[in-house]
């Protein structure tokens, strides 16, 4: 289980409670990825009894195995529909095997599993899609294909891609294909129409916490060279490579099947541009996985011959070397790749975390919030890093404040009518949109001073007895207590915080596209000239 798996363990929780898909009651923001794997987890909490965190993991490893095996029948189908009748033995799915990365993620609690499900899905039904197919047959692919978006935002490639695809292979009539076409559409739509009037925001905070749409190339390059080099995934690739070459050089693949086998080996080579370009992610190959996963599909499995015994030996001997030797990385620093695995052992001194108590032991907020509750003092702002803490705002309805360097664990140790004020900007609307303050921390860049945090949720009586690490100054405190109730900042703080009455819908919905753009000076002083004239 990772800290950000419990992420989507809280925002689960809170949907079951009755309070919506937030993190903190009283504020509407949207931290996860992915849509689908939230609403799913609040289903399965809805069915099962314990803890969630240990059915994300339970679930999330079921959705890989389920997902795998469906993408391996999906290949073995296309074949013997091309008439090939040799055995059909592994190739590339032996890279899911051999890389440990893949094992990782897929209990990690994020939506990995859910992603893998997805795609080896929509691999069947590209594979199952002809120009005989049934009216209905071509809906249910049109509406898989379009479910991308609500997966991971960046899978809006892959329903790009598969929606093409499908288009090529059915060559349906101009009405027909528009009709496919909204069906595809027509949920992603929908629930992008409810995040602008939810939320107030078009994408998730994550996506502007991490500036999204920025362009850092070298980053990029040095964390795809990690995980080609780390996993040793670049000889299998290569074998599937030459394999590829070879079948086009034997003119083996008719115009069908150049469709199929380039639907997703370009939506592949595409997904890894995007992930090069934005900068990769702190959590070592987790954005690799998915493009990667698209590269291995036509190759899954291949017939057995003597052509292809050679490729075979050498990727089944690299998966066994592989998977036997390389377990872990070295070292969890934020300005290279971040090992998940090793950190969170190392954190919660658990040699497999599974659930969400293995995240509290020697956690200095979870210390500090037994001594308050012990103590019945009031509500207390805690940093969760060393536990250090003040007394909360009296206007606002919460036993806790806590303001964390690790979200997910935050979320487990405040309950669900209390406050995570996250410095990191993915539940937090007003440090999602600051300005840069640690360049180069990659996923990480932003974090929120602690001014805005005082400002915003601790007792104005206290502003001199600060005791966070570094203090800030009184007049940085005061500049954004002001600051926060002029302008634009005000407004964002109210697209989430006012009552969601249909007039509030209404403005964050018209408002959404501004408030998404919305850039806020980390400087509180800087901030309080810029939008308090």
């Amino acid at each position: 289980m990772s800290d950000d798996g419990l992420v989507f363990v809280r925002v689960a929780r809170q949907i079951l409670e009755g309070n919506g898909p937030v993190y903190n009651v009283l504020e509407r923001s949207e931290p996860t990825t992915s849509v689908v794997w939230t609403w799913l987890l609040a289903l399965v909490g809805a069915i099962t009894p314990g803890d969630l965190a240990a059915w994300a993991v339970f679930v999330g490893g079921a959705l890989s195995v389920g997902g795998l095996a469906i993408a391996l029948a999906a290949t073995r189908r296309w074949y013997r529909a091309r008439g090939q009748t040799a055995p059909l033995v592994p190739l590339t799915a032996l890279v899911i095997v051999g890389a440990f990365s893949f094992w990782d993620f897929a209990t990690s609690g994020l939506e990995t599993g859910v992603t893998t499900c997805w795609l080896a899905t929509i691999w069947w039904l590209l594979i199952t899609l002809e120009r005989t197919s049934s009216r209905r047959r071509q809906y249910v692919a049109a509406i898989g294909f379009g479910l991308g978006v609500l997966v991971r935002p960046e899978l809006a490639i892959v329903t790009i891609g598969w929606l093409v695809a499908g288009w090529l292979l059915v060559r349906p009539a101009r009405r027909r294909a528009l009709a496919l076409a909204a069906a595809a559409l027509a949920l992603p739509l929908a629930y992008e129409l409810f995040r602008a009037g939810y939320y107030g925001h078009l994408v998730p905070l994550p996506a502007i916490a991490k500036s999204a749409d920025s362009a850092e190339w070298a980053r990029g390059w040095r964390y795809a060279a990690r995980f080609l080099i780390d996993d040793r995934v670049g000889l299998p690739l290569a074998v599937g490579a030459v394999l590829l070459g070879i079948a086009i050089a034997r003119r083996a693949l008719d115009t069908r099947d150049r469709i199929v086998v380039a639907t997703p080996l370009v939506c592949g080579i595409v997904l890894v541009i995007y992930v090069v370009r934005v900068g990769g992610d702190f959590m070592h190959a987790r954005l690799m996985l998915h493009p990667t996963f698209l590269l291995l599909l036509p190759g899954l499995v291949v017939p057995f011959s003597r052509a292809t015994a050679t490729f075979i030996i050498v990727v089944a001997a690299w998966a066994i070397v592989t998977a036997t030797t390389v377990h872990t990385r070295s070292g969890t620093g934020w300005y290279g790749d971040w090992d998940e695995r090793a950190n969170y052992i190392k954190q919660s001194r658990v040699a497999h975390p599974t659930r969400s108590e293995d995240f509290l032991p020697g956690n200095a907020a979870w210390l500090r919030w037994q001594q308050v509750q012990q103590m019945r003092v009031g509500p207390t702002l805690i940093w969760d890093v060393d536990g250090a803490a003040m007394p909360v705002d009296p206007s606002i309805p919460t036993p806790v404040v806590i303001a964390p360097g690790w979200l997910g664990s935050a979320g487990v140790i405040a309950p669900l009518d209390g406050v995570v004020a996250d410095l990191h900007g993915l539940a937090n609307p007003l440090g999602a949109h600051i300005t840069p303050t640690q360049p180069g921390r990659t996923g990480h860049e932003k974090n929120l001073p602690w001014a805005w945090i005082v400002a915003d949720y601790a007792d104005p009586r206290f502003d001199t007895q600060v005791p966070f690490t570094p203090p800030p100054t009184l007049g940085e405190i005061r500049a954004a207590r002001h600051a926060l109730t002029c302008g634009a900042i005000k407004e964002l703080l109210d697209a989430g915080r006012e009552p969601l009455t249909m007039s509030r819908f209404w403005s964050n919905l018209t408002g959404a596209v501004s408030r998404t753009r919305l850039v806020i000076p980390a400087d509180p002083i800087e901030a309080e000239r810029s939008f308090c004239r």
